[in-house]
C-alpha cells in the first residue's frame, strides 16, 4: 500500500475562456495536491498567420509585431483576472500566453515543465463543425505524454 497522495503535483489547464474551460479549471483545482502547482495556458492566434491566410501583404512587419504584443498583453490580463476570480490564495500558479497552434503549444508546455496532468474543457462539436474545425482536445489526448482529463 502506498502513502503517496492520489492528487497531482502539477496540473496544466489550457483555457480559451469558455464555460467549458472554466469547468476544467474547477476540476483541475480539485485534483491538484496541497502545495501543488496550477498552470493556466492560453494559446492565441498568431496575427501574422491569420493575415497571411487572408492574403494581406506585409504580414510580418512591425505592425504585426505590435499587434501581437497588444493581443498577448490583453490575453494575459484576462488570465490574471481568471486567476484572481477562481484560484485560491496561496496556490502556486503560473500564467502563460503563447501564440501558435494550440495542440502543439499545449504539448510543448507539458514536456518543457513536467506537468503530470492536463485538464481541458471540450466544446463537444460534432458533425461538419468538428470536421472543419477539428478538436484541440482530441489532438492533445492523442499526443500527450501525460494523462488528459476532458470535461464538457
Amino acid at each position: 500500500m502506498t502513502t503517496e497522495s492520489p492528487l497531482f503535483a502539477s496540473v496544466l489547464v489550457p483555457t480559451d475562456f469558455s464555460d467549458a474551460s472554466l469547468h476544467a479549471l474547477a476540476l483541475g483545482l480539485r485534483l491538484v495536491r496541497p502545495g501543488g502547482q496550477i498552470t493556466l495556458l492560453h494559446v492565441g492566434v498568431v496575427p501574422h498567420l491569420v493575415a497571411s491566410e487572408y492574403g494581406f501583404a506585409g504580414a510580418s512587419g512591425p505592425l504585426f509585431a505590435q499587434l501581437s504584443a497588444e493581443v498577448n498583453k490583453e490575453q494575459l490580463a484576462k488570465l490574471q483576472q481568471l486567476a484572481e476570480d477562481h484560484l485560491p490564495a496561496g496556490l502556486s500558479r503560473t500564467l502563460l500566453v503563447r501564440e501558435g497552434y494550440a495542440p502543439d503549444e499545449i504539448i510543448a508546455e507539458v514536456k518543457a515543465n513536467g506537468h503530470d496532468l492536463v485538464v481541458m474543457g471540450t466544446l463537444g462539436r460534432t458533425g461538419l463543425q468538428r470536421a472543419l474545425l477539428g478538436s484541440v482536445t482530441e489532438r492533445v489526448v492523442r499526443t500527450s505524454p501525460v494523462p488528459v482529463l476532458c470535461t464538457h
